[in-house]
């Protein structure tokens, strides 16, 4: 309990719990030793604890009660899209087996002018390897059996991919560009935002077998501060993916 009473300080999260908590014990020790607390100290806080538990208990039934804020499909970043986080963002962290839904022209152009314009930004990629071997185009063909009718074969997603993220890592910005090569994919994919920050998310995309469309796949948006301990699991998922993977020459 101690361990966690740190970990949330230090995160600046449920101060208010802890501090309410401390004026209590505070004056409950005064009282205790026979300090002359004026009636009306003692009744505000009372009062102010009695509120701030009833708050609390309240906003817990609400987020108990709202999984249709984690559990999502695309269709949810219509009304809450990336683009305007990757506009203020300094950390991006992308695992996807292709990630061409993710790195289109114009999110790749808003990840040049946002995290990659700071001297402390950084763009972190893994994608799936572009070897010919026989391990790779089985995963591959398995990857092509997702959806029902695909627009593109992933072999050529890939390519595209790859070309992509080799022209990236050779801008000249100020921000740390890296991309890295995984050689089989787990079956879900990760995109993190600012996730060391105090309004960081991490959205996990889980593949599914023979969708309709991509956009029916479902995905959870977890948010730091409100989904823990799984927004630290999942987290913890892609740097484990990119210790794992393969560093690309040069990027």
């Amino acid at each position: 309990m101690f361990g966690r009473l740190l970990a949330d300080v230090r995160h600046w999260r449920n101060l208010d719990l802890y501090t309410v908590a401390l004026v209590t014990l505070v004056v409950a020790a005064l009282t205790m030793v026979g300090a002359d607390l004026p009636d009306d100290v003692r009744w505000s806080v009372l009062f102010g604890a009695l509120g701030l538990l009833v708050l609390r208990t309240a906003a817990a039934t609400w987020t108990a009660g709202s999984s249709d804020r984690v559990l999502l499909d695309r269709s949810a970043f219509l009304t809450d899209p990336v683009n305007e986080r990757l506009r203020g963002a300094r950390e991006v962290l992308v695992f996807a087996p292709t990630a061409e839904n993710f790195l289109n022209r114009e999110r790749c152009e808003l990840l040049r002018t946002g995290p990659l314009a700071r001297r402390d930004g950084s763009v972190r990629v893994v994608v799936l390897g572009q070897s010919e071997t026989e391990d790779v185009s089985a995963v591959v063909r398995q990857l092509d059996l997702l959806l029902e009718i695909p627009v593109q074969q992933v072999a050529d997603s890939l390519r595209e991919t790859h070309q992509r993220l080799a022209s990236m890592a050779r801008w000249q910005v100020p921000g740390a560009f890296g991309y890295r090569t995984l050689p089989f994919s787990p079956g879900f994919s990760i995109v993190a935002v600012d996730p060391s920050g105090r309004d960081g998310f991490v959205v996990v995309e889980f593949h599914g077998f023979r969708s309709d469309t991509i956009t029916s796949r479902m995905h959870l948006r977890l948010v730091r501060g409100r989904d823990d301990p799984w927004y630290d699991y999942w987290l913890e998922q892609f740097h484990a993916i990119w210790r794992s993977a393969e560093p690309r020459q040069g990027a």
